[in-house]
């Protein structure tokens, strides 16, 4: 019994139930247990087998007398049948006692062969052997025989000069310690335990070592021949001439022992840095590089670096040519993978790589949609923000692709490629953006006053939409919750609608918010569309100049022409105590000035600038780096707001924008000239003057507004000949991506969230022990260690230097969202109290002039802070 160490496991096993509950009705389905029978021994226990007959099994319990008692009896009945198969023919005998068969839980009445193995072997064989002998055990591969022969040899082999050498007995495991690290080196030659060691290498891998050679050399053919079977194993026959007749591992149960091995010498974060040193020597002395692979081939191999980066070269000239899904997808899936996690810049290039292809997707499907456009203006408005898969998408996937671009620092010889495909993409976005704007602009036309509308203004100008406009935005939102509820009213400068769009995405997971469409009023500029969000303006606003070139906005007689005179104006109209404060003033969290103000106001103006003086500096670099920071900026004061008590947040925007690549010369088109009263990029407002071919002409009553003037704006992406302005950014048009503006009434929870959070123990491993360079990453690990599983939070990585953020997250392994940096953690499936683990890279974006800076986790939701990281060396310099 004692040299049986699974039996000796099933026999404990059987005897705990026995001695917990008396009576065990054991079934045996597949009768892996027949063999062993007679070699189970349960102290003053009696053991019946089923032999054909139920009725003479329960004739042998009652002679015995087994169940005269008023207790169960100490009695384990045996039945080498599936449990169905029985017919109930037990069910009193059951009831009695307890069940024990494969899949019977709990897992202590579990038999399963597989499983009884596992537990058994575990501590003998160690965790990678048993895995394997537990999948074999499942397939039929192993029998009960079988399994304590393995644990005899698992033995044996830990009681050898090896497991004294290396502490384990696990041939793997010496393997692994050995490759990794010279440190055994000394100690094997002392025990002359070099030739075993050799053996062991012969026996599991096939490699055949010639004698008396140095065990450095041991280890450098060791690892050429290991890494080269795995290499060779993935190209599947597909060998490059000038490593045919290295050796390598021939036989399949060899090769499948280095593949194992590599992977798990990948695998383990503690020695992964052993392997990264041998595979770029190995790759080096080889000239993997050089290799002429079949991309299709090299999709799984993971082995050497250079075969992942002749993979992404491959992919971004295949996207140049042609785009499809299997690109995107397979750019996405190589976001977790090895080498992705050791060199940050690996990842960040295919995030960048699959984010070009969205563009490019998003936009051949928009392009096509678009050849047959919708026959209205509300079906127009429909498809570009408000169908499943809306137009907008575009617009967001290009913010994206841009940030990224402009986050991305490639190295020698990297950005040629890469560099074209942005400009590819560019060219795609910007034709497809003036395509549905010429479009939208036809439907505009077609649905004004020329064509019969009879929805009349009381000043005579024609409705053009069913739509929202943004001048009933403050009547229908904000004004019927005044005087029953605490509202905040949030003016952001510039919020495009596909932001507002991802803004509710984000914020849905935790607030009952409602997204609408509304049309910005025109021109699309902030004079006009931020007036056009006080009560009290729709039918009554009438757009005039004021002096410098301006317009404003007059309402009953009032100008409005800046935040001065509309605070002014809301104040006066609002009919309850306002309090005006800016989206800084609430970050990271307000002051008591600031909160005492909020606290005894009935409704409150929140407004925020930071999108529209961000673009308007004209550094675009900065723009597109920071733009999607603003979001989150956004979803934290309102977080905020509704811990101050705010019961409705109404957020909406002034206008959109255009933010495309700076604009070449046939983009450009001459200005109406006449009588003007504004002019920048992407409008003229004024009267007389030319008409062209080149832009749409329209007077402001055909578009809802009052006054006299008309206005003009280019027929696509284009922009009029004027001086000034940004190179890029642009608004005051009537494109979609200007016109179309988000209205989000958003209800926060009625019980304030406390902020607390899953019980999870954190480990963050850095990719490196030094800030090196401009991209730096890390692993997040968790483990439950509450009694119910936790959804795992969504969570920020940032690195700090005297409490400042200095990065910014680019891309993670999985989970990463576009719009904030956020990553979204999952489950382990394997392990369900586990995290899965996660690769995050964060881009530093500012110079640290400290010698060390600290790495935060924090829940993206709260900024509370969950785990951090101390002392990471700053060896940069930027």
């Amino acid at each position: 019994m004692n040299t049986k160490v699974v039996t000796e496991y099933l026999n404990k096993m059987i005897a705990k139930q026995v001695e917990e509950f008396g009576l065990v009705v054991w079934y045996d389905p597949e009768k892996v247990y027949a063999e062993v029978l007679d070699e189970l021994d349960f102290p003053d226990t009696t053991v019946l087998c089923y032999d054909g007959s139920f009725i003479k099994l329960r004739r042998e319990i009652d002679r015995r007398k087994l169940l005269d008692g008023e207790e169960p009896p100490h009695l384990v009945i045996y039945v080498p049948l599936a449990h169905e198969e029985t017919h109930y023919a037990l069910i009193e005998l059951e009831a009695a006692g307890v069940i024990m068969q494969p899949g019977q839980q709990p897992v202590s009445r579990n038999t399963r062969l597989s499983l009884v193995a596992r537990n058994a072997l575990q501590d003998i064989l160690g965790e990678e052997t048993v895995i394997q002998v537990e999948k074999q055990t499942e397939a039929g591969k192993l029998s009960l025989t079988d399994l304590n022969a393995l644990a005899k040899k698992g033995r044996g082999i830990s009681e050898g000069i090896l497991a004294l050498v290396f502490g384990t007995g696990n041939p793997q495991e010496i393997t692994l310690l050995f490759l990794a690290s010279d440190r055994f080196d000394e100690n094997v030659i002392r025990k002359n335990a070099q030739g075993d060691l050799e053996k062991l290498f012969s026996s599991e891998y096939g490699i055949e070592i010639p004698p008396n050679i140095s065990i450095v050399d041991v280890r450098r053919r060791l690892t050429r021949y290991i890494l080269l079977s795995d290499f060779m194993a993935g190209l599947a026959g597909h060998l490059p001439d000038s490593i045919s007749s290295i050796p390598v591992a021939v036989s399949s149960s060899h090769v499948d022992a280095c593949v194992k091995i590599a992977c798990d010498w990948r695998r383990r974060r503690d020695i992964r840095d052993s392997y990264v040193t041998a595979a770029h020597r190995v790759e080096r002395d080889l000239g993997i590089c050089d290799f002429e692979l079949d991309p299709k081939v090299i999709e799984d191999i993971e082995t050497f670096s250079a075969v992942e980066k002749a993979l992404l070269v491959h992919t971004e000239k295949r996207l140049l040519v042609e785009t499809d899904n299997a690109i995107l997808n397979l750019a996405e899936s190589r976001l977790s993978r090895f080498w992705c996690d050791v060199e940050p810049n690996l990842q960040a290039r295919w995030a960048l790589v699959a984010s070009i292809a969205l563009v490019l997707l998003e936009a051949d499907r928009v392009q096509k949609e678009a050849k047959t456009p919708p026959t209205s203006l509300n079906d127009m408005i429909s498809a570009y923000a408000d169908e499943p898969a809306p137009w907008c998408r575009i617009d967001t996937c290009h913010r994206h692709m841009e940030s990224r671009w402009h986050n991305f620092e490639p190295t020698d010889g990297e950005c040629d490629t890469i560099e074209k495909l942005v400009v590819k993409a560019r060219q795609h976005y910007a034709e497809t953006g003036s395509q549905v704007t010429r479009c939208f602009l036809e439907r505009l036309l077609e649905g004004g006053p020329a064509k019969g509308m009879n929805n009349i203004l009381p000043d005579g100008g024609a409705l053009v939409t069913s739509f929202l406009y943004q001048t009933q935005i403050f009547d229908k939102f904000i004004k019927p919750a005044l005087n029953r509820e605490k509202v905040a009213y949030v003016w952001v400068d510039a919020l495009r609608f596909e932001m507002g769009r991802e803004l509710t995405r984000l914020m849905r997971e935790d607030l009952d918010i409602d997204l609408h469409i509304a049309l910005a009023a025109t021109p699309t500029v902030t004079e006009i569309g931020m007036a056009a969000l006080l009560p009290g303006v729709h039918g009554k606003a009438r757009v005039i100049s004021v002096s410098g070139g301006k317009l404003a906005l007059e309402i009953n007689g009032t100008t409005v022409k800046d935040r001065k005179d509309r605070v002014a104006f809301l104040r006066r109209y609002a009919g309850v105590e306002v309090s005006v404060v800016k989206l800084d003033d609430l970050l990271p969290k307000p002051n008591k000035r600031i909160r005492e103000s909020i606290e005894n106001a009935q409704f409150i103006l929140v407004t925020s600038q930071e999108i529209d003086e961000l673009c308007e500096r004209d550094n675009i670099t900065q723009a597109r780096r920071q733009m999607d920071g603003i979001l989150n900026d956004l979803r934290r004061g309102v977080r905020i707001l509704s811990d101050l008590g705010i019961q409705r947040i109404v957020m909406t925007a002034d206008h959109g924008y255009l933010f495309g690549e700076e604009l070449s010369e046939d983009m450009k088109v001459e200005v109406p000239g006449g009588e003007t009263a504004e002019l920048n990029r992407r409008v003229w407002v004024g009267r007389g003057g030319s008409a062209s071919d080149a832009f749409v002409r329209v007077p402001l009553k055909a578009l809802g507004m009052l006054g006299d003037f008309d206005v003009a704006t280019p027929w696509t992406f284009g922009a009029f000949k004027c001086k000034g302005g940004s190179r890029a950014y642009f608004h005051g048009g009537l494109s979609p991506q200007e016109l179309i503006v988000p209205v989000m009434t958003i209800i926060p929870p009625k019980k304030k969230d406390a902020g607390t959070l899953p019980g999870i123990d954190w480990t963050l491993t850095p990719g490196s022990r030094k800030l090196s360079t401009r991209f730096f990453s890390v692993q997040i690990d968790g483990v439950n260690r509450g009694l119910f599983e936790n959804s795992p939070p969504r969570v920020r990585v940032e690195l700090r230097a005297k409490g400042k953020t200095m990065s910014q997250a680019v891309s993670a392994s999985y989970g990463f969202d576009e719009a904030t940096g956020d990553v979204v953690l999952r489950k382990d499936e394997a392990d369900r109290r586990k995290i899965a683990p996660n690769t995050v890279t964060l881009m530093v974006h500012e110079d640290p002039a400290q010698k060390y800076v600290s790495l935060f986790l924090l829940d993206a939701a709260t900024g509370i802070e969950l785990s951090r990281l101390e002392n990471i060396e700053v060896a940069i310099s930027m």
